[in-house]
């Protein structure tokens, strides 16, 4: 009789507490209670933290360990169903979990993995970024079982369209699904919204869900190495100046029409004279000759001199060329996931 008196004062006052307490605080009590053997306590402080909702709900793997004590509390309680019916909890929470041997004692453990194996359970754990470079790297992502079952994994168009097949056949407790950001074709995907099917196959009835991952995809642009700088200054002239040829120009035509502009000098009169336009053309005509006799010619011995930079130059020009047309060629991918949800339906 004092015994239940005990329990029921451990009760009363853990559940004055109750409301002003994080779900976290109440895990850490109920463990304490399990320790110290008091299972009602304990059941009651396990169970009120796995109530708790946002923002004050445990994570999922607090929620693990919470469900793995109550689980064991229940069991040496002798109500193996609850115990059971909370390990069935723990599996589909996490099914790659496995309680502690090294804390819980092998009835406990033996429990667990009998429920394990009799819950069919499939799971997808998908990074929520990727970046790969397609055809060379891959987006993964894991699909988890409780026992043998055969899978069918899909990436289909949002609205539907088939892109590709990722795997079709068993999975015996994890596999890596892998994508290599290509289609069924072997070409790169269009940008926009995808979904990643999971689906058990046969769909059973009391069989797992199908699931489904939306992938958010864009292309992103290559990097590209900058084009070489120019050798410019460092060359030698390979052509003689044309300052000269200009100059002998400029000299003939200011020279004819200063003899046009300087009447004084021919005659009498302001008016033109056969005898200037002479001499005017006679002069102009010297500036060409001028002109095309000093026309920029090659220097034979820079132009040699500079042949190795200019082919240097040429090669590095060649080689920037190959590698932005390799890279260009290795596109990138960037793969937005968002959450794991049940399938509303089949892929066409």
């Amino acid at each position: 009789m004092s015994r239940v008196l005990t329990v029921l004062a451990i009760l009363v006052a853990a559940a004055s507490r109750l409301p002003a307490q994080s779900a976290d605080e109440l895990l850490q009590q109920g463990v304490r209670a399990y320790q110290r053997l008091e299972y009602d306590a304990a059941v009651a402080l396990l169970r009120e933290s796995l109530l708790r909702r946002e923002p004050a709900a445990l994570a999922d793997s607090q929620r693990a360990r919470a469900l793995s004590y109550l689980a064991a509390t229940e069991l040496f309680q002798q109500q193996r169903d609850s115990a059971a019916a909370a390990f069935r909890s723990l599996v589909r929470l996490d099914p790659r979990y496995r309680p502690d041997e090294l804390i819980f004692p092998p009835q406990v453990t033996n429990l667990y993995e009998e429920v394990r194996r009799s819950t069919k359970v499939l799971s997808v754990q998908v990074p929520p970024v990727t970046e790969l470079h397609a055809r060379l790297e891959w987006f993964t992502a894991r699909v988890v079982t409780t026992s043998v079952q055969s899978v069918t994994a899909t990436l289909a168009r949002d609205d539907g369209t088939p892109v590709r097949t990722l795997y079709d056949g068993p999975v015996a407790d994890s596999l890596s699904l892998k994508w290599d950001g290509l289609t069924a074709a072997g070409t790169l995907p269009a940008e926009g919204r995808y979904v990643l099917h999971v689906a058990p196959r046969p769909a059973l009835q009391d069989g797992p869900r199908p699931l489904q991952v939306t992938l958010d995809i864009t292309q992103v642009a290559p990097d590209t190495l900058p084009w070489p700088a120019p050798t410019g200054p460092a060359l030698l002239p390979e052509r003689t100046s044309a300052g000269p040829a200009l100059g002998s120009l400029a000299a003939g035509a200011l020279a004819g029409g200063a003899v046009v502009a300087l009447p004084s000098l021919f005659g009498r009169s302001g008016e033109a004279t056969g005898a200037r336009f002479a001499v005017a053309a006679a002069v102009s005509v010297a500036g060409l000759v001028g002109f095309f006799a000093h026309q920029p010619r090659p220097i034979d011995a820079n132009i040699r001199a500079n042949a190795p930079a200019r082919a240097d130059w040429q090669r590095r020009v060649e080689g920037v060329q190959a590698e932005n047309a390799k890279r260009r060629g290795q596109a990138r991918l960037l793969i937005r996931a968002g959450p794991v949800t049940v399938a509303e339906r089949a892929p066409s």
